[in-house]
């Protein structure tokens, strides 16, 4: 379980790097929405392996879409970045998306962790 800690980790600090860095002219020409929609999804599917309990996910889902709200309201005090309400989206949708995977396929991948 220490690895999924340290992927939640990572997650945060890429998330809040990219979030809150100054647009670049060098960016390549990406579709900004799926890069928001698989960085939530990753953070909330990482968040909810580590939960044991129903109230600890609740809190992994309110925390990851929080998360995403606030990064995008964050936005708003970076010169020549804006907040947007698709992005909010994306990042909310993500988390949900995290959210059923971790139902699908989550308690595999519980198993292959807590047996190494």
């Amino acid at each position: 379980m220490k690895l999924i800690k340290v992927f939640v980790g990572i997650i945060l600090i890429v998330i809040t790097y990219y979030s809150l860095r100054l647009p670049s002219d060098e960016s390549l020409p990406t579709n900004d929405k799926v890069g928001h929609f698989l960085a939530y999804a990753s953070l909330s599917f990482n968040l909810l392996l580590l939960c044991k309990n129903g109230i600890q996910t609740i809190y992994a889902l309110l925390f990851s879409i929080s998360y995403g709200l606030f990064m995008e309201f964050c936005q708003g005090f970076i010169p020549s970045r804006d907040p947007s309400l698709y992005d909010m989206i994306a990042n909310s949708t993500g988390v949900l998306i995290g959210f059923i995977l971790m139902k699908l396929i989550g308690g595999k991948i519980k198993l292959i962790f807590i047996k190494h």
